[in-house]
């Protein structure tokens, strides 16, 4: 396929990636709260409903990960660091147990039921994501190490001519 030529200027690029970066965040929280919704409103048991905005949710969460760790990035505010990752993951957390419970209480109406599973599914969620999020900073750092090296390798090749 031939490679078409670019007819924007610096400004109009900047723009355009501007819009293209709003717009693929509002897709992914967008997908994100109308799942929410559903589970609350269909529950976990009728996964077939938000099966196809899963896939693709998980896709786009998938590829903004690896795409940011192959190129040495974190986070434009957050620190890479074990705190960091604690508190994410309380948010997490705090946000399944919360939904799980109301869909449970849809449910059961059930007060004392519905606080239980919002509690399993809370620590569930505090451990797996705070696992997931420290092994990926493992491998941040990892790459993070790669790519300096990668880099004093150039400079000193530069040095050398």
């Amino acid at each position: 396929m031939k490679k078409r030529k670019n007819r924007l200027d610096e400004m109009q690029e900047q723009k355009l990636l501007k819009i293209e970066h709003n717009a693929c965040w509002l897709a992914f929280w967008g997908l994100l709260a109308v799942m929410f919704g559903q589970i609350i409103y269909y529950g976990v048991e009728r996964a077939e409903v938000f099966f196809g905005e899963w896939i693709v949710f998980m896709c786009l969460a998938v590829y903004i990960v690896a795409a940011c760790i192959r190129n040495g990035i974190w986070d434009r505010t957050l620190r890479p660091s074990l705190k960091t990752n604690l508190y994410t993951s309380l948010i997490a957390a705090v946000a399944g147990g919360a939904i799980r419970f109301a869909a449970a209480y849809r449910k059961y109406g059930n007060v004392r039921g519905a606080l239980a599973v919002g509690g399993i599914i809370f620590g569930n969620i505090l451990i797996i994501c705070f696992l997931c999020m420290s092994l990926g900073l493992w491998i941040y750092w990892r790459r993070v190490e790669h790519l300096e090296a990668e880099g004093d390798e150039e400079r000193s090749d530069e040095h050398k001519k």
